[in-house]
């Protein structure tokens, strides 16, 4: 995902939480939310709002002297199409700030397409950490010393490990879905 969809998919998923939000506000928030995977900075964030403004997703309101967004119904339906969106690697670092936000506002989706969206990601991230474990089973054992700087191998042991986190993490927030669905 390029970063103005990046960060379309952020304010969209801030702005459906909150009534009104200025860009400091949107800002303060990605940034306490998102910061350590995503850094939304004003410089991509004020451009994104007047595209979003533009094509009717957003609307600018006077709030408390000076001017907020909301989000409108053809923005709540753009954040769901963001959230539909596929990730092209999960376990690729660069992926990682559009997996976290996409994570972190997936609870905006309906709970059967959420469903669709959990089992997706789980599919790809199983289909990712089989691809890596045959990577790795075809380079073999290597040296394991502890002063040896990092090899392939133990590379490719970081990113099962990051995947196995996800994979976890998915499961668990599968289970609250439904409890929350079932209330």
């Amino acid at each position: 995902m390029e970063q103005r969809e990046l960060a379309s998919l952020a304010v969209l998923g801030v702005l459906a939480e909150e009534s009104v939000a200025t860009v400091d506000q949107i800002h303060d928030t990605l940034r306490h939310r998102h910061g350590r995977y995503w850094g939304a900075s004003t410089g991509i964030l004020v451009p994104t709002i007047s595209q979003l403004e533009e094509d009717g997703h957003v609307s600018a309101v006077a709030a408390d002297g000076s001017y907020g967004y909301e989000i409108t119904a053809d923005g709540r339906d753009h954040l769901q199409s963001l959230l539909d969106r596929p990730i092209d690697d999960v376990s690729h670092p660069s992926a990682r700030s559009h997996l976290m936000v996409k994570l972190g506002f997936l609870h905006h989706l309906p709970v059967e397409r959420r469903r669709a969206a959990l089992r997706e990601l789980q599919e790809q991230v199983l289909e990712t950490r089989d691809h890596l474990l045959t990577v790795k089973s075809r380079h073999g054992e290597e040296p394991s010393e502890s002063s040896a700087p990092p090899t392939r191998g133990s590379l490719l042991d970081l990113r099962l490990l990051i995947l196995d986190a996800v994979l976890e993490w998915l499961e668990e927030f599968e289970v609250s879905s439904r409890t929350d669905a079932s209330r």
